[in-house]
């Protein structure tokens, strides 16, 4: 074998294995509720985080439900802080898609005036 094919073949095989070793560290999306969601989904779902992280108080359920896709989430604040001008949250949150149940916690805080999870 000359010494272009090796180097080709050699590049296929690197590429092969780096492509397959980044897909798997994104793979445990591929069994989540939210790999299912629809747009109609997703945009329920951004309504209810919104509403919970602005509007509710801690320990209040915030509920989300398509009824066309029967996907559905609860967002449950708690624990909020005021620290250096901003509002911080814990934010536990329960979603099913197609037959498919996950949890999730995180801590959320506001920053010029936008969400971001820390």
């Amino acid at each position: 074998m000359n010494k272009p094919v090796r180097i080709m073949m050699a590049a296929v095989i690197v590429s092969t294995l780096s492509f397959s070793a980044a897909a798997s560290n994104c793979s445990f999306l591929s069994n989540s509720a939210m790999s299912f969601f629809t747009k109609d989904d997703w945009q329920l779902s951004k309504a209810a985080l919104s509403d919970a992280l602005n509007h509710s108080r801690d320990g209040i359920k915030v509920a989300w439900h398509n009824p066309r896709t029967g996907s559905h989430g609860i967002y449950v604040p708690s624990h909020t802080t005021h620290t250096h001008g901003s509002v911080c949250r814990h934010l536990k949150i329960l979603n099913t898609a197609n037959l498919v149940n996950e949890k999730a916690s995180y801590t959320f805080c506001k920053l010029h005036n936008e969400w971001k999870i820390v």
